[in-house]
């Protein structure tokens, strides 16, 4: 006997469950709710098949993804057929579909083998690889370090030497990039490059590029949450698609994330997990910048950070970064100072020190600009291009020519119909 789990939405419901429960072989066994009920069934191994529409309460790439982890055999019931196979659902059943159509369907599906684990190591081939671009996650410690401000810099300025960069607000407590930048927030682009991810549409490339705001040519941002509240709309595997499609069209893909990564155990709760997008940036990313502020307690939270499970998971690829660096906070010489600090209790050499600059941060914000739109030659932006973007994956920095430079900065300073005007026109994407 099958156990059937049918997961439709209500307008079929009534038709699948008569439709399982003709069948002489199959029992629907559970008509869930939800995705959180129905990923609870099939963890716990209720049922031999799954029958799933697009239409189901909850259901995304992410939950189709966390099912089959679990083991669970799908149906997808519906005309989305394309839907499905990028959903990775080889079984499908049509509205409409015979006794002996279904009864053939559920029994196949049931008898399917189930895909072995992942290797640790992926196989070789002689062929090359898609050609894809690199990505930074900018996490920090608490109480905010300028970790927002550090990777809006880094971006910019990899954008200006390496060529297109995307930067990414994924902070799901504190996002603050939208009004850094003088953006409207009425409608996040995070939230909706994840919709379209969960629509399936998102390999339209032009879908794509509309929900990013240009900033200059090769400098773009996708905003991020207007409430924190929204958290539940980023879900870690939809995000890590929506990472994977925007390093396909980028050369560098800089992204901002929260401090917070807790619950980071492998009993959590799978279905309210508010941090899960933090931790799905930090697995997926190339290099990992850690931001920590330069007075006695960011100092101290950075020790403890480092010594954390998460920290030493990224340990080959963390480059340490300690913002705000002033004598008034530490004492003399603030720089031999942090260094002879961080060795002694963090066992950390290599550290990326930057110093404070709050007459140009402050002007950036209060004009809603990047900072090397405010002072290019300021302190705060000359450490993080000297000291910090070398350290991106595959930077090979091209410094432009003092009259490149000059006539940009004066293009950019414009407030005609440019770039600056462009970035602040909203989009409604929801």
């Amino acid at each position: 006997m099958i156990d059937v789990v049918v997961a439709v939405d209500v307008e079929y419901e009534a038709t699948v469950v008569a439709a399982v429960s003709g069948l002489p072989d199959a029992q629907v066994v559970r008509r869930p709710a939800d995705e959180a009920e129905l990923l609870a069934l099939v963890a716990g191994g209720t049922g031999h098949v799954v029958v799933l529409s697009r239409w189901f309460p909850g259901v995304d790439a992410d939950v189709v993804a966390r099912m089959r982890d679990a083991g669970g055999r799908i149906v997808g019931f519906g005309s989305d057929a394309a839907l499905f196979e990028r959903w990775g659902i080889v079984h499908t059943l049509a509205p409409g579909a015979t006794a002996e159509q279904t009864g053939a369907v559920l029994r196949d599906c049931a008898d399917s083998v189930q895909a072995p684990p992942k290797p640790a190591q992926p196989p070789r081939s002689d062929t090359p690889a898609p050609r894809s671009g690199s990505l930074t996650a900018v996490w920090g410690t608490g109480s905010s370090p300028g970790r927002s401000t550090v990777a809006l810099v880094l971006a910019h300025l990899a954008a200006r030497a390496a060529g297109r960069t995307t930067l990414v607000d994924a902070d799901t407590v504190s996002s603050s990039l939208t009004p850094a930048l003088g953006l409207l927030d009425e409608a996040p682009q995070l939230a909706a490059l994840c919709r379209l991810v969960v629509s399936g549409a998102a390999h339209d490339t032009q879908l794509v590029a509309e929900r990013l705001v240009e900033i200059e040519p090769g400098f773009e941002v996708v905003t991020g949450l207007s409430r924190a509240d929204r958290w539940p709309e980023i879900r870690a595997g939809v995000l890590a698609d929506v990472l994977d499609r925007l390093a396909a069209r980028a050369e560098h893909v800089i992204v901002d994330v929260s401090d917070r990564i807790d619950p980071d155990d492998p009993y959590a709760d799978p279905h309210y997990d508010r941090h899960q997008a933090t931790r799905a940036v930090l697995d997926r990313a190339d290099r990992v910048v850690l931001v920590a502020s330069a007075d006695p307690m960011g100092l101290q939270r950075l020790v403890r950070r480092l010594e954390s499970d998460r920290a030493a998971r990224h340990a080959d690829h963390l480059v340490v970064v300690v913002n705000r660096v002033r004598t008034s906070a530490v004492g003399p010489d603030p720089y031999t100072r942090i260094r002879s600090v961080l060795s002694r209790f963090a066992g950390v050499e290599d550290v990326v020190l930057l110093p404070d600059d709050p007459s140009t941060i402050d002007a950036a914000v209060l004009a809603g600009r990047s900072p090397l739109e405010i002072a290019r030659r300021s302190p705060f932006v000359t450490a993080v291009d000297d000291e910090l973007l070398p350290r991106l994956p595959g930077i090979v920095v091209r410094r432009p020519n003092s009259r490149r430079a000059e006539v940009g900065s004066h293009t950019r300073s414009s407030r005609g119909k440019g770039a600056g005007q462009h970035r602040r026109r909203s989009r409604r994407t929801e």
